[in-house]
């Protein structure tokens, strides 16, 4: 356990040790833990997105990712900000006001209310899994049988929204305390899950692809057993409660609610292009679902990993009327994110077919499929500023307790996005439906950065808007040389094999990461600093 998290237990146990504030260089170790911990994630997720592109057909890959939509759809929702933003600030409070009495107590009825609510969801979703699959799909009429298999995975999978809503608040508490690992390292075993069952028990149904659903169950399980010694090691007692009118509780879901349906939109919007995909053609929501997936690898990496580090911290300096510290926390967020995001765009859209053909070119997955999902991922790259960008904007007014004005703006960009969709889909097919996204995504990031402004001043825009132009003629000589490296390689090589798809990946990506991170050190680049601190701290946790 490191010493901000020795010092953040020690505060469960007291009455009034405030907690210890983190310093950049603690922030840039609990990013590197989280981006550890993403990074295997999201290894392992595309393993099994892999797997799955191997195992099944397009039209029965297509019926689970309808199935799993939902599920994982709240699971992101909660995961990935609602619970962070409804109860990192409440519970921070009480740590550091209330006695440590108080403090367990709102976890007891925290747990009680969001088991019973979860609950309540998880047996009306399979319920009514046909009304479900229908709205997503469209679908009215006569069912068939992709539909028919999209309907029973659901009753299935279903579930998974109470044992990822109970991990997601466990999760929350320990990122309150600053313990990132578990919480960093919990999605690798949902993957590793799906990935065991989808292979163990995959003769042991009448269709194979069952077997995934239920690991899909026993990967929410794992999740929270992976969180529960840690929470006792902080001293926790983990006890169900039931007040819905604890004061803590009622606050914490003033915040969560509205986050909720903040984190709703970005989700909504996949929704919404899975939706317009199914009628596209067979293989089309699967082709939008695997660029996607690629998409979140950097996005969660970096994106992700710094808004979720910088959170609690920013959180503190507004609890302690510390603007300048809050203001000095978001410009090295915005900072570090146009830092990594940018040159991951070049990177994606150049490399995007040789990364698509070593990842998922096998077994049923077909060129048609490559080049289907190679041009949906062209246009979601283009938005990997503003995805990542409009997440840390959003963590910073959940951190002063802000979760309305987010939402209206979230709002407002989903009925773009879908206005978008309607439009782009005729001439660009489902490039259009990934543009629409990146698009809406980009007028989110401008609307929320004003309102922003106006509430608490100047944040460094000079200071964040020269270092996005030098890093992004950075990234586009980066680019150059990722380009010329794949030529090579395309020539030195046949691309067609296993070990040309490798070198075909392998070399530009390994060259353009070395380009660009060794020409940023020798610029002297702030960023390129704070990568290293993120770097050399992974090393130390290691």
């Amino acid at each position: 356990m490191t010493k901000s998290a020795e010092s953040s237990s020690r505060v469960s146990h007291t009455d009034s040790m405030p907690i210890k504030p983190v310093a950049g260089h603690s922030i840039a170790r609990s990013t590197a833990v989280i981006s550890s911990g993403t990074m295997l994630s999201r290894v392992t997720g595309l393993i099994r997105d892999m797997l799955i592109a191997d195992y099944y057909l397009n039209a029965v890959s297509d019926a689970f990712f309808v199935a799993f939509r939902l599920p994982n759809m709240l699971r992101e929702m909660l995961a990935e900000g609602a619970m962070n933003a409804g109860f990192i600030p409440v519970f921070s409070e009480y740590m550091t006001r209330r006695s440590s009495k108080e403090t367990e107590e709102l976890v007891a009825v925290s747990i009680g209310a969001m088991g019973a609510l979860l609950m309540a969801v998880s047996a009306l979703g399979v319920l009514f899994a046909p009304e479900i699959v229908r709205f997503v799909t469209f679908e009215f009429g006569p069912p068939d049988e992709k539909l028919l298999l999209a309907i029973g995975l659901t009753r299935v999978v279903f579930p998974f929204i109470l044992l990822v809503g109970i991990a997601s608040l466990l999760m929350a508490m320990l990122n309150s305390l600053q313990i990132f690992f578990s919480t960093a390292y919990a999605p690798v075993l949902l993957n590793l899950g799906m990935i065991a069952c989808a292979y163990l028990f995959r003769n042991n149904f009448k269709d194979p692809v069952y077997g995934l659903a239920v690991g899909v169950l026993i990967g929410g399980v794992l999740q929270i057993l992976l969180q529960i010694p840690f929470i006792r090691r902080c001293g926790i007692p983990l006890r169900v409660a039931w007040n819905l009118k604890h004061p803590g509780l009622r606050m914490i879901f003033v915040l969560l609610v509205p986050t909720f349906f903040g984190q709703a939109v970005r989700e909504v919007n996949v929704l919404a292009d899975t939706m317009f995909a199914w009628y596209l053609g067979e293989g089309m929501v699967s082709a939008l679902y695997y660029a996607y997936r690629l998409l979140h690898l950097p996005l969660a990496v970096f994106g992700l990993s710094v808004a979720t580090a910088i959170l609690p911290s920013m959180s503190r300096s507004s609890s302690a009327g510390e603007m300048d510290k809050f203001k000095e926390t978001l410009s090295l967020g915005l900072r570090t994110v146009m830092f990594t995001m940018l040159p991951a765009t070049v990177g994606l859209i150049i490399l995007r077919v040789p990364i698509i053909r070593l990842l998922f070119e096998h077994g049923s997955f077909d060129a048609l499929a490559t080049d289907n999902t190679a041009f949906a991922l062209m246009f979601y790259s283009l938005g990997l500023y503003a995805f990542s960008g409009a997440k840390v904007l959003a963590f910073a007014f959940y951190s002063m307790k802000n979760t309305r004005l987010p939402v209206i703006v979230a709002a407002c960009s989903m009925i773009l996005n879908i206005l978008l969709n309607a439009l782009l889909m005729i001439p660009l097919k489902q490039g259009g439906l990934a543009l629409a996204s990146s698009l809406s995504s980009t007028v989110n990031v401008v609307v929320l950065w004003i309102f922003l402004e106006k509430k608490v001043g100047d944040f460094g825009r000079r200071m964040i808007m020269a270092a996005t132009a030098k890093i992004a003629g950075l990234s586009l000589a980066m680019g150059a040389c990722v380009y010329a490296l794949a030529l090579i390689c395309d020539h030195l090589v046949d691309p067609a094999t296993m070990a040309g798809k490798i070198v075909c990946v392998l070399i530009p990506l390994s060259g353009g990461v070395i380009f660009y991170m060794g020409l940023a050190s020798a610029m002297q680049f702030d960023e390129a600093s704070q990568i290293m601190r993120i770097w050399s701290a992974r090393r130390k946790k290691k």
